[in-house]
């Protein structure tokens, strides 16, 4: 039997969108090299190879933005779906003044970084330190996409060859602003490791084509 379906009207297109992408908590410094940093939950990889990360931010009274227009660096720090440190990405999403480290705000642990100047987070398994490629604005807002120049993670989330470890990882998607339109204005976050290996269930030539594609890429 097919399931029903049910048209959705404007209002709910971007909570039935839930989630818009990767959690992750992007780390800046200013031009007087003060750390800042903000959560996103606009976070994706873009491209293969070279490793290309983008996410979406707020293009006016933000401070991730300014400080990357300023120095074109930030590191993209992935938290694990962990209560204490969900509450502690909260935390760093709130509206603080330009200047004020939100890591300290939330009892997370700056690491200085191998390469930029931003540091990694030592609380989150992942981090990847980027230099901006392209910024793109539209509206309010602007797209970052920055060459991933270094990475680094938890020993024990990542086997020999470099090929994450989900159930150590714990991976989380935040389900977005939409979600807190309620009181108490609780946010929604949604574990993402969970994984399925699965085969393609057909033949023919296009099979073999996209294996000798995959086979080429050098991921």
């Amino acid at each position: 039997m097919q399931k029903a379906k049910v048209d959705q009207p404007p209002e709910h297109w971007d909570r039935l969108f839930a989630s818009p992408g990767i959690l992750g908590i992007v780390t800046t410094v200013d031009r007087e090299g003060r750390i800042n940093a903000g959560s996103f939950a606009t976070v994706v990889r873009v491209v293969h190879d070279p490793v290309q990360i983008a996410f979406t931010a707020n293009s006016s009274g933000r401070d991730t933005y300014d400080n990357i227009r300023e120095n074109g660096q930030f590191v993209v720090n992935l938290p694990p779906f962990d209560r204490a440190i969900l509450e502690k990405v909260c935390i760093v999403g709130l509206p603080f003044a330009p200047g004020v480290n939100e890591l300290e705000k939330a009892g997370l642990t700056a690491l200085p970084s191998r390469v930029v100047k931003p540091p990694r987070i030592q609380e989150c398994p992942r981090h990847f330190e980027c230099e901006v490629v392209w910024i793109k604005e539209w509206q309010d807002r602007a797209m970052i996409v920055g060459n991933v120049v270094a990475a680094s993670t938890d020993a024990d989330c990542v086997d020999a060859d470099g090929f994450v470890i989900w159930d150590r990882l714990h991976a989380v998607t935040y389900c977005g602003a939409p979600y807190l339109n309620k009181p108490p204005y609780q946010h929604t976050f949604a574990a993402a490791y969970q994984t399925m290996t699965v085969a393609t269930p057909y033949e023919g030539p296009e099979v073999a084509a996209f294996n000798r594609v995959v086979s080429e890429l050098k991921i």
